[in-house]
């Protein structure tokens, strides 16, 4: 019986799949493409995933060099750019939306547990996210950031449950100084700046994060511990909420913010609250970090090629950019640990932690490839349960490969290992892992992707049940 109604999952969601490739092209598009009437592929390779014209507009605040040039919905003036020489004695003129700068994304995941673990084989997550989105500039020098997002989430075949988080930032631009050079940016940050930035979750093909980005602490266990709680340190490279200095030229871009990573609702384990503003921590911003990058060859990073070349002009190969970056990141921080003991009595402890890592890209023709490493060190991690500190080795490796502009193959090998304490009541010591990602991204059209993808565990799947040896298909809509 069981594999009967695998069959028909299987079959259901492949019939959908069918019907949606032969649909007409949907009439609405991403906000950016409305306003300035092109594909969404002159800013992605396969969406969210940028290609270089997208990340130059991202990073010059949603506008591209001699912006007024390729818009072609107006803004709306607030004040006369007369203004601008009568300042302080007149309000600094700009602009707003001639309509409201809303886009709308879905996706839809069915899960295939291959290995019989789950209770359900099948899991149909239909919607998997809904997200409202809310982006544009306002002006020369200001930019908007707003996202609500529904959620349902099973993490590996357990019960689904749903939530919806709400994110937003602004940003200043040329705060100071040369063009671009310094950009204030305060709310939910770090959204493209706390990773690697060759592998960043954000610009990803996969249907799932990055493990290096994602991994926390592992907690002890109350019921095997004695105790009654254990409070640990919930970090993990997520969006955080503080401030943001970053800036970018024609080789280089540059990340830096103070954020706090002791966050209440970890985004990788279901959450203490049903809506929750994204990184949201218990006390004010107290954590720094750092990320830079360097390109070699390819196109400028900050778009300073358009005066001679039009960003909107149609390119067939849109992906191609032959170049190689190099990154590096860094984050220092502390969290408070606490435990309670079966007498009712609470101990704290800080937790004093750092991560340091660098990674390449080259991308070649129809060829990207990419590794990365992350060391990390976390001096007491476990408060009065252990006295020992533990170190951290995340890696990664992957490709991609543009069999047509529409199909993308993609292949990910990354892998955890932490020194974690023995002896500690309620932890398993061996708690190591590497997990392999094999799939293929198809351009149903140029904003209705399906992805196709399997994972499997080299190493501590036992870890991970009901995620080993599954098949996620992940059908993703922008209009």
């Amino acid at each position: 019986m069981t594999k009967i109604w695998r069959f028909m999952g299987i079959a259901t969601i492949l019939m959908i799949f069918g019907t949606l490739i032969v649909l007409p092209a949907a009439r609405g598009m991403p906000h950016f493409s409305r306003k300035y009437r092109t594909s969404c592929m002159t800013c992605h390779e396969a969406f969210p995933r940028r290609n270089a014209v997208g990340e130059a507009f991202r990073m010059r605040g949603y506008q591209f060099v001699d912006d007024e040039t390729y818009r072609k919905q107006e803004p709306v003036e607030m004040g006369d750019d007369s203004y601008k020489r009568l300042w302080p004695n007149a309000i600094w003129p700009s602009d707003i939306p001639a309509q409201i700068p809303l886009s709308l994304a879905a996706r839809f995941l069915a899960e295939f547990d291959l290995d019989n673990s789950r209770d359900d084989d099948v899991m149909l997550l239909f919607p998997e996210e809904v997200e409202l989105v809310f982006a544009d500039a306002l002006g020369d020098d200001i930019s908007l950031y707003a996202d609500m997002i529904y959620i349902s989430k099973d993490f590996g075949g357990n019960e689904v449950e749903s939530w919806v988080t709400v994110k937003a930032w602004g940003q200043y631009q040329n705060l100071f100084g040369p063009e671009n050079m310094f950009n204030l940016k305060a709310g939910t940050v770090g959204i493209h700046g706390l990773s690697l930035y060759t592998a960043r979750d954000a610009n990803n093909y996969s249907t799932h994060f990055y493990q290096y980005s994602t991994w926390a602490m592992p907690k002890v266990k109350l019921a095997a511990s004695g105790l009654n709680d254990f409070k640990g340190n919930p970090f993990s490279l997520q969006p955080l909420v503080g401030l943001e200095l970053n800036g970018v030229g024609k080789r280089w871009a540059y990340t830096t913010g103070l954020v706090n990573g002791d966050v209440k609702n970890p985004v990788n384990e279901f959450p203490e609250d049903d809506i929750y503003f994204v990184g949201i921590a218990e006390s004010s911003p107290r954590d720094v970090f750092f990320q830079g990058v360097y390109k070699f060859g390819g196109m400028p990073m900050d778009g300073s090629n358009a005066a001679e070349e039009d960003p909107l002009k149609a390119r067939p190969e849109f992906w191609r950019d032959d170049n190689l970056m190099l990154s590096v990141f860094g984050y220092v921080g502390r969290a408070e640990v606490e435990t309670e003991d079966a007498a009712g009595v609470r101990r704290s402890a800080d937790d004093d932690y750092w991560r340091l890592g660098g990674s390449f890209r080259v991308q070649y023709k129809d060829l990207m490839a990419g590794a990365g490493y992350m060391y990390g060190d976390n001096d007491n991690p476990y408060g009065d349960l252990s006295s020992d500190s533990v170190a951290s080795h995340a890696w990664f490796a992957e490709g991609y490969y543009y069999v047509y502009p529409w199909l993308i193959p993609y292949l990910r090998w990354e892998g955890l290992d932490l020194d974690l304490p023995s002896g500690v009541a309620g932890l398993d010591p061996d708690q190591d892992r590497s997990r392999l990602i094999i799939g293929t991204k198809a351009l149903i059209r140029a904003n209705i992707s399906l992805n196709v993808e399997l994972m499997t565990y080299t190493e501590g799947a036992k870890l991970q049940e009901g995620m080993d040896n599954t098949l996620f298909v992940l059908l993703s809509a922008a209009f």
